[in-house]
């Protein structure tokens, strides 16, 4: 039996079409991630060796310049961290603001990925139970039964059953991935920040 996906896509019924809505969103929004995650990560990682390098050796200057020469949404984490000429509780609370930024910016849009991946499978149960009813509506208007008599109401339902499952798998499994990689990225600057306050601050004393 050859049925390609168009031939399955037009069985399983018009539930077929939300579902491919929520298939291309999932799918926008993993593509988007992927490529925020793969430029930003490394970045962040490169930017806060350096600039604790630099403090370690003791070199404010150098580690302004690094941290000022990065795009506005990286270096905003770390510059508040090097600003010691304001009391250390007003810094410690601008960097924890630019963090809680860096965070928003690392989950946005994966409430689509949740929303999806939550009501997926209730859609595919949606088109369960038309295909139920439809097969059950044509035993009736036949007047028969038989498998031939239901194929068609069975199909659709099992269809969108697989549809829906499949589209919701995706996303939980992605946003799953995204935000533990989120959680873990924020966990390395918030390490990474606090290092810098310390050796800022102390670097600050000394001079």
């Amino acid at each position: 039996m050859n049925t390609n996906l168009g031939q399955l896509f037009i069985t399983g019924g018009w539930v077929m079409w939300p579902l491919l809505v929520f298939s291309v969103l999932s799918w926008a929004v993993i593509l988007e991630r992927i490529y925020t995650y793969f430029t930003l990560r490394p970045k962040l990682a490169e930017i806060a060796t350096s600039l604790i390098q630099s403090l370690r050796s003791g070199d404010s200057t150098t580690a302004r310049q690094i941290c000022m020469a990065g795009k506005p949404q990286i270096s905003d984490v770390f510059i508040n961290a090097l600003e010691t000429k304001r009391p250390r509780e007003l810094a410690e609370r601008m960097t924890e603001r630019s963090r809680v930024r860096l965070m928003g910016n690392l989950k946005r849009n994966l409430w689509i990925l949740g929303t999806i991946g939550s009501a997926s499978p209730f859609v595919g149960l949606l088109g369960t139970v038309v295909g139920i009813v439809r097969a059950f509506h044509d035993m009736a208007e036949k007047g028969a039964g038989g498998f031939s008599v239901v194929a068609g109401g069975i199909s659709e339902a099992l269809i969108a059953t697989a549809a829906g499952l499949v589209v919701a798998i995706v996303a939980l499994i992605t946003y799953n991935i995204f935000v533990t990689t989120a959680n873990q990225t924020i966990n390395g600057v918030k390490l990474a920040t606090e290092e810098l306050l310390d050796l800022a601050y102390s670097n600050s004393l000394n001079s």
